[in-house]
């Protein structure tokens, strides 16, 4: 039977057929087989979903066949013969320990993502056509950017941050931390500053060469100070920058675009200390940064 025709329905189930029709697997060995997807899908059902519901079982059943099917396909080479002899010798059970082996080590790549996954993602009903493997691939893949997220926002933060890094792993608040941190690298650039975060100077800098500078002239600039910026990173960080459309900045340059609420916007799309941050909402709480209300703030502090 043709590889081709094979990846049509789960590849376990017609190297059973198969094996069986041939005479390769005899009727005890193919009963204890089927005894022992029995098994591991009722223990499935139990550690995971629930043996009191028929549709849970009907899953965790599934389940097996496409753990099995990963593992059988990652060992075989494509070979329908290696394949039933993995089975004939090596046994189902095997077949299932090398597919969760496989969906375990996902672990290893990114802890965090792994416990995205759920398992009925490798779920493989009797006629599905689904590859797993490819499934699995894509889940790896996953996975390895999760942690190239993590990584890249560690080593962005750790220069550019103004405030205390949170120590968080939420793909969607790294992401959206991270553009700010890029926003605020690639402002920096746009005055000609030397340093990596903003201060209240820094900050009025920006704000005064955004409001008073055309508007193409701004943009050409801007493209030339992320042109610099992604230089100036790994190939490896540059890569992922830009696949996951880290630097296209389309917020940023609707703002500049606009010209409109600039002191509104601005705020909200930088890395800001809370100083900063403060001094912009009349906000003082204590913070003494050398601003130009810090007099008048020092002033409200001193009795009468």
């Amino acid at each position: 039977m043709k590889i081709a025709e094979l990846r049509n329905k789960p590849f376990i189930l017609l190297v059973l057929k198969d094996g069986l029709a041939e005479g390769y697997f005899s009727e005890a060995f193919v009963h204890k087989t089927k005894q022992q997807l029995s098994d591991m899908s009722l223990r499935i059902a139990s550690d995971n979903l629930s043996i009191i519901y028929a549709d849970h079982i009907k899953k965790a059943c599934e389940i097996v066949l496409g753990i099995i099917n990963l593992g059988l396909l990652s060992h075989c080479d494509n070979s329908t013969e290696k394949a039933k002899e993995i089975i004939k010798t090596q046994g189902i059970v095997y077949c299932f320990r090398a597919g969760w082996a496989k969906y375990a080590g996902i672990k290893d790549i990114s802890a965090e993502y792994f416990k995205q996954i759920k398992l009925s993602t490798y779920a493989l009903a009797a006629n599905d056509t689904s590859d797993i493997t490819s499934i699995h691939a894509d889940l790896v893949k996953k996975g390895q950017d999760s942690l190239k997220l993590l990584n890249l926002y560690r080593s962005i933060s750790s220069k550019y941050a103004a405030n205390v890094v949170i120590h968080e792993t939420d793909e969607d608040y790294l992401k959206f931390e991270l553009q700010k941190l890029l926003n605020s690298a690639v402002a920096l650039l746009l005055i000609d500053s030397q340093q990596n975060t903003f201060n209240h100077e820094r900050y009025t800098q920006l704000i005064t060469y955004l409001c008073t500078t055309d508007v193409e002239l701004a943009l050409e600039k801007f493209a030339v100070c992320v042109s610099t910026f992604s230089e100036n990173q790994s190939m490896s960080i540059r890569n992922f920058l830009e696949e996951s459309s880290l630097l296209d900045f389309h917020e940023f340059k609707t703002i500049i675009t606009s010209q409109k609420n600039m002191a509104v916007y601005i705020p909200e799309i930088l890395e800001l200390s809370v100083n900063v941050t403060n001094e912009l909402n009349d906000d003082f709480e204590g913070c003494y940064d050398f601003g130009l209300d810090d007099q008048e703030d020092i002033a409200y502090l001193k009795p009468d």
